[in-house]
């Protein structure tokens, strides 16, 4: 889930970037806080302070619990924003419990517009496997400031519309619902209008 982020468009978000939308989809929503500072706060607890010592948030220990049961029987996992953070630090957790061979092939994590690093999340996901799955699906503008500055993370793609640059995109992904930031995976006729088609890669 994204910050300030309401659980309903999270939702819409998620159904948005999974590949087979017929097949039961299983949401983990990190619920939304009551002020924006409680939510900067949140964020700054996962990327800064999140581990086995300080300790897990619920939607951490929920995604180490999916991993757990379904990463060596098939499991696709999607994450937004900072949901990344979500199952970067579930990876990060197996790893400093040295917890492997959890996962295979068959388990797949796809980021869209990350605030945690997707070479990061590979490696630890090539640990947690055993080395049976070492690559991670990046979705990530080249304007969005979340992907690009949080993350650390490179882009994929750079399509803004012809009127625009990187100060209207930064400004559009706090005044417009369609902005570099959301419009990933399967998103709406306005975003592939403006920004095209998905653009998911596999990282490395």
């Amino acid at each position: 889930m994204s910050l300030f982020t309401p659980p309903e468009e999270a939702a819409v978000y998620a159904e948005q970037h999974a590949v087979n939308k017929n097949e039961p989809l299983y949401f983990v929503v990190f619920p939304q806080a009551d002020t924006a500072l409680s939510e900067l706060l949140v964020a700054g607890y996962q990327k800064f302070l999140e581990n086995n010592f300080w300790g897990l948030t619920n939607s951490t220990q929920e995604a180490k619990d999916l991993m757990s049961r379904y990463g060596n029987t098939g499991l696709e996992l999607y994450a937004h924003s900072r949901g990344s953070m979500t199952l970067g630090n579930m990876l990060y957790s197996f790893q400093q419990q040295g917890v492997h061979g959890i996962a295979n092939e068959n388990t797949n994590i796809n980021l869209y517009g990350p605030a945690f690093n997707v070479l990061v999340a590979s490696d630890l996901l090539g640990y947690v496997s055993d080395g049976k799955q070492t690559t991670v699906g990046f979705d990530g503008h080249r304007y969005d400031f979340v992907s690009r500055w949080i993350g650390g993370n490179s882009y994929t793609y750079k399509t803004i519309p012809s009127d625009s640059n990187a100060w209207k995109e930064w400004w559009r992904m706090f005044t417009d619902p369609n902005n570099v930031h959301t419009c990933l995976g399967h998103a709406n006729d306005t975003c592939q209008k403006f920004y095209g088609s998905s653009h998911l890669k596999q990282k490395p």
